[in-house]
């Protein structure tokens, strides 16, 4: 007797025979192992995903696009996620919490950097708030799509205004004798 599990994976394996190579080249060409994800991982987690999109939509027609839709969002979740593992902070010893063998932070450093910081927002301050904005979100960390979705542009002009307001940034900093950049 055959169910509606039995449905979806005969469509699962069809979606599979049309793609299969399709799929193997795109995983192929991200270079994944470089990155410390393993290839295999992540076509699991695309067949995973498949497999669910078929279950949702029994009706629904999936194209290559589609298919290359769900290879590229399940790369970048997998490589967000190899990012996080490797941000994670190295377990502490409870002789010397957060100190390196060597390294002690004095009290003129502290000064200095708090001194660095509180100038880094002074020229931040000076900076047009469109491009004050997008240069925040970097130096935080974000890439330029998260950018332009937040300030509401497209990542082509998100990308000008950080790249100008760095350039500001520079010289504001250098003008106040904070150092030398380089461009």
């Amino acid at each position: 007797m055959t169910g509606p599990s039995d449905s979806v994976d005969a469509r699962l394996e069809q979606i599979l025979r049309d793609f299969g190579s399709r799929l193997g080249a795109l995983l192929q060409g991200y270079r994944l192992d470089r990155h410390g994800v393993d290839p295999a991982d992540v076509e699991q987690e695309v067949r995973i995903r498949l497999w669910k999109a078929i279950e949702r939509d029994r009706s629904g027609a999936f194209h290559a696009s589609y298919v290359q839709k769900v290879v590229a969002t399940t790369v970048i979740d997998a490589l967000r996620r190899a990012e996080v593992r490797a941000a994670e902070p190295l377990p502490e010893d409870d002789d010397e919490a957060g100190q390196w063998p060597g390294e002690t932070v004095g009290p003129e450093q502290s000064a200095s950097d708090g001194e660095r910081m509180s100038g880094l927002q002074r020229c931040l301050g000076e900076i047009p708030e469109r491009r004050r904005l997008p240069i925040t979100l970097h130096l935080q960390g974000f890439s330029l799509q998260e950018i332009a979705d937040v300030v509401g542009t497209s990542a082509e002009a998100a990308r000008k205004l950080v790249s100008r307001g760095l350039d500001e940034l520079k010289t504001l900093l250098r003008e106040r004798g904070y150092g030398d950049f380089d461009d």
